[in-house]
């Protein structure tokens, strides 16, 4: 399977506080990778280090095979030209929507080919009805964010995202910030990219659609990988106490029960 994405060794230091220790994980194309653990386990940090949100204190990352910057794992450097080429390959969805509330639904979508792409108007043009009609929402282009419910602006955060064609989709608790009534609608965006084919790496805290949507689940805990594999073998039959721990205060996972014996 081709690699699109290799974390190697990553350390994440804030002050005397360490955040992420040596985690390494492969992303591999076409696949989705759920990252679960408790609040402060490092889940949003790693993935504002991959796409250098946060600069790494160590380590290094690979996207498509290609180091990003240069140096060596304990003393990397990063030339902004690079990251902010780095993050036009790689989508990011976030908790909160983030969308200006002075342009249209298409205008916003719009908006990152034209400024980071310089796409000319009618591509621009093209990607945003092509991805809003992905995401369901082809007929609300001219509506204004404030216009739309929650889970409608999350979606256009999503396809605003995908107008950039990256070549993975990061999504950081993208429901968290959602009425529980209108979860569904975004989750299901989701899982209809997964069975497209879009190479993913989703933080979630919604046991039940890693579950379902996931070809591997990682499992984080004060900052390292505790455990990791495929949903059956996480969050069906963990192995460890932590992961145990943690299945057991998620009483609205309603699948086979964990074995946590």
């Amino acid at each position: 399977m081709t690699e699109v994405l290799e974390i190697r060794n990553l350390c994440k230091s804030f002050g005397d506080l360490e955040v992420l220790k040596n985690i390494n994980l492969t992303i591999t194309k076409g696949s989705t990778v759920a990252i679960l653990g408790a609040s402060g386990s490092g889940k949003s940090t790693m993935l504002r280090c991959v796409n250098f949100m946060e600069t790494p204190s160590s380590g290094q990352i690979f996207l498509q095979g290609e180091m990003v910057g240069t140096g060596t794992p304990d003393a990397m450097k990063y030339a902004e030209a690079d990251l902010s080429k780095l993050r036009a390959r790689v989508g990011m969805v976030f908790q909160h929507f983030n969308l200006f509330p002075h342009m249209t639904v298409k205008q916003n979508v719009m908006e990152g080919p034209r400024t980071v792409l310089k796409c000319d108007k009618a591509e621009c043009a093209r990607r945003a009805e092509k991805y809003l009609d992905k995401v369901g929402l082809g007929w609300k282009s001219d509506a204004f964010p404030s216009q739309l419910s929650g889970g409608q602006q999350q979606r256009v955060a999503i396809a605003r995202a995908l107008a950039m064609e990256p070549e993975i989709m990061l999504f950081d608790e993208a429901t968290s910030a959602l009425d529980p009534e209108l979860v569904g609608e975004v989750l299901e965006t989701i899982k209809a990219l997964a069975d497209e084919g879009m190479t993913m790496l989703i933080v979630t805290h919604e046991l039940g659609f890693a579950y379902t949507v996931a070809d591997r689940v990682v499992f984080l805990s004060q900052g390292r990988i505790l455990e990791q594999g495929d949903p059956e073998a996480v969050l069906i039959n963990p192995k460890e106490e932590a992961t145990k721990n943690f299945l057991r205060g998620h009483g609205s996972f309603r699948l086979p029960e964990p074995n946590l014996d």
